[in-house]
């Protein structure tokens, strides 16, 4: 098997074989999304016509209070639109209502305050990568 072949088998990170076993329903967020949706809203300085025109403006997709209460509500038969997230998240100020639909999958939100930290430790690893290179390089051709 070429190595172009096997490269293309292979995962890329933490990537699930689509036939990974999960058991049915493992996956549905639905009820605590709307929980936390409801409970971020409600926080909110204002009415649900306001959050909601907000929510709409910010994302341009037309949201009504209605829309928001049924969205909240545990009636599936209405969901939020995933373009609208990050209007919700800007409008509540809080990214739990995403840190609930990736924590099934095994993801975390990093939050603004915690980002250069994380974003320095990305760059410090790569560098100690890039340095183990550079020294592997230089005995290798014997320029040390």
């Amino acid at each position: 098997m070429s190595k172009i072949k096997k490269d293309l088998r292979s995962r890329v990170s933490a990537q699930q074989n689509l036939f990974d076993t999960q058991g049915e329903g493992a996956l549905d967020v639905s009820l605590a999304f709307r929980e936390v949706l409801s409970r971020s809203i409600s926080k909110v300085q204002g009415s649900r016509w306001q959050v909601a025109a907000r929510i709409s403006e910010l994302s341009n997709h037309n949201i009504s209070k209605d829309m928001l209460d049924k969205i909240c509500s545990s009636n599936t038969d209405y969901a939020l639109r995933a373009e609208a997230l990050p209007a919700v998240i800007h409008v509540t100020g809080m990214a739990e209502v995403a840190q609930v639909l990736l924590s099934p999958v095994g993801f975390e939100i990093v939050g603004p305050e915690d980002a250069k930290l994380v974003r320095l430790a990305k760059l410090e690893a790569k560098k100690r990568e890039l340095d183990a290179e550079i020294a592997r390089l230089k005995t290798e051709t014997g320029t040390r």
